[in-house]
């Protein structure tokens, strides 16, 4: 096997993501580190990739169903390797599916709905390649994942998500618009000294006036990984 289609090692599994439409990245360990799911027995992971975050769900909650779905054939191939190659595999379902179209047909209700969605609007309606589409928004913007999705949360349901920091603002009026509210945010810089570029959210259709926000940054100004990051990610990455 080339250094290229490797697995991923995690400390207790390992995820191939040579063929899905977006391999293995910070955003989606640091989200699936994050995310509050520990009373969520359904969980819905949008635009699943190679399946990581949901892996990474299915071992932080042992309770929870998981349903992980994405247009992309090979991804969700792929998610399904990886999902029969660890113990948690009987709570984990691969979902060939447009998440609007899923929506629609989905008759019951979902805890937590978490996403790294794609961040990337150019205004190309026909992105060129698989990384490209992964990319784009196309039909899966973090404002349709709020629309769709809270139709079918559960009354104390949350959706997850990783967005650029110039785009917060407007999210964030798109979903009180929809009535649903910030409830928890994570401001991310990649290393001291530098501006923030990502912001992990979560919202709920519950009020909350006081939302908890947070600052996490990865690097300090000598290259090393900073305790908060290590702390974070500690039950994931080998290094920490």
């Amino acid at each position: 096997m080339s250094k290229h289609n490797q697995p991923f090692k995690f400390k207790q599994f390992e995820v191939s993501h040579h063929r899905s439409s977006m391999k293995v990245g910070v955003d989606a360990v640091i989200l699936g580190s994050w995310a509050d799911i520990t009373d969520a027995s359904s969980i819905l992971d949008v635009g699943c990739g190679c399946g990581v975050i949901s892996l990474m769900c299915a071992q932080r909650n042992p309770k929870a169903e998981i349903m992980a779905i994405d247009i992309d054939r090979p991804s969700i191939e792929e998610a399904l390797d990886n999902f029969n190659s660890i113990p948690w595999r009987e709570r984990l379902y691969p979902i060939l599916s447009d998440f609007a179209m899923f929506c629609l047909t989905y008759k019951s209700k979902i805890d937590y709905i978490i996403s790294n969605p794609p961040y990337f609007d150019s205004g190309i309606d026909n992105p060129a390649t698989v990384r490209e589409k992964a990319r784009h928004q196309g039909t899966l913007s973090p404002k349709i994942i709020i629309e769709k999705g809270r139709g079918i949360l559960s009354s104390n349901g949350k959706i997850g998500m990783v967005i650029p920091i110039d785009q917060a603002e407007s999210i964030k009026k798109y979903a009180l618009s929809l009535q649903m509210s910030v409830c928890r945010e994570l401001i991310m810089k990649g290393r001291e000294g530098r501006e923030p570029k990502r912001v992990f959210i979560e919202f709920s259709i519950k009020s909350d006036r006081n939302p908890e926000t947070e600052s996490l940054t990865l690097e300090k100004e000598d290259g090393e990984y900073t305790e908060e990051y290590r702390t974070l990610c500690h039950d994931f990455y080998l290094k920490f």
